[in-house]
């Protein structure tokens, strides 16, 4: 469904403040690099990521029980038309974030509480933006049920 309100609300949020959820408690210093990229190639394969995939999308699916939600999947960067499902069926949200896992892109708009979560497939982290308030204490406590983490981006 064409939501041209949709777009815009995405396009003003991509540049409020953002968090990220992610399996690691803080940012790794640059230079454990040599330490972290094998870590981060171990769980990106194909036959483990879906696993962390599947926590994002528990996350997701309990917040879509506090807000309106609208989710906006395209093949990748460069897309030019949306096509938003809004309030999708429980099944097809979590098909939309595991999904990912193979590529593409997903956006995930709370309309009514201005905030977007994006997932670029194949990342180990969910970006969130505009988190505020009782929005954000949800996200976190979500998150950690999940064996995630919040934190400033």
């Amino acid at each position: 469904m064409k939501q041209p309100l949709y777009d815009e609300q995405r396009e003003r949020l991509l540049d409020a403040p953002c968090h990220v959820i992610d399996f690691l408690p803080r940012r790794v210093p640059r230079e454990a690099g040599s330490y972290y990229f094998p870590v981060e190639e171990y769980l990106a394969a194909p036959e483990r990521i879906g696993a962390l995939y599947r926590r994002f999308a528990r996350v997701v699916l309990c917040l879509s029980c506090y807000d309106g939600i609208a989710a906006d999947r395209s093949p990748g960067a460069g897309e030019e038309d949306s096509d938003w499902i809004v309030q999708p069926a429980p099944g097809t949200l979590v098909s939309l974030v595991e999904g990912c896992a193979d590529g593409g892109y997903l956006t995930l708009l709370f309309p009514d509480g201005d905030a977007l979560l994006t997932l670029d497939g194949g990342d180990l982290y969910l970006t969130a933006y505009n988190l505020r308030g009782e929005f954000l204490d949800t996200v976190r406590q979500l998150a950690a049920a999940e064996g995630l983490f919040l934190r400033e981006a």
